[in-house]
């Protein structure tokens, strides 16, 4: 009797986790976490969210933004480079590069006392800071 209960519980473990990761439909597939942090990135006191999590169109920088009434989602950057890590910083100041794409110049950028990273180890890096309206990019190291 004990072994029958056993391998009918195994079934349903079994056949419920296939039917979780079918590859005919997507819908409801898990994501993977990399890595997140609570911080004020805003400038208003109450703790916002950013996540680094690998989806089923690749991996992306998310952040939940928090007021009095719930959170506000901003895409940051959907296509971050699998080789790439979050670090979440706290500053009013940022120093951009004159290295990157386009034209580049360095500077100072002022934040609301927080910003985001996204960086290769020993190589290039981008600073996320909130604009007043959404988030802006900056070019940190080449």
């Amino acid at each position: 009797m004990r072994r029958k209960l056993y391998v009918c519980v195994s079934l349903v473990v079994i056949f419920g986790c296939s039917m979780a990761y079918s590859d005919d439909d997507v819908a409801g597939t898990p994501f993977k976490y990399i890595s997140s942090c609570e911080i004020d990135l805003d400038g208003d006191d109450i703790l916002d969210i950013a996540q680094l999590i690998e989806t089923i169109r690749g991996r992306e920088l998310i952040v939940l933004i928090k007021d009095s009434s719930g959170y506000d989602a901003f895409l940051i950057d959907d296509k971050v480079s699998e080789k790439m890590y979050l670090s979440c910083h706290f500053g009013h100041t940022i120093k951009t590069t004159t290295a990157g794409s386009g034209d580049p110049k360095e500077e100072i950028i002022n934040t609301p006392g927080a910003y985001l990273k996204l960086y290769y180890p020993e190589g290039p890096s981008y600073g996320y800071y909130w604009n007043g309206k959404g988030f802006s990019e900056a070019w940190l190291s080449d």
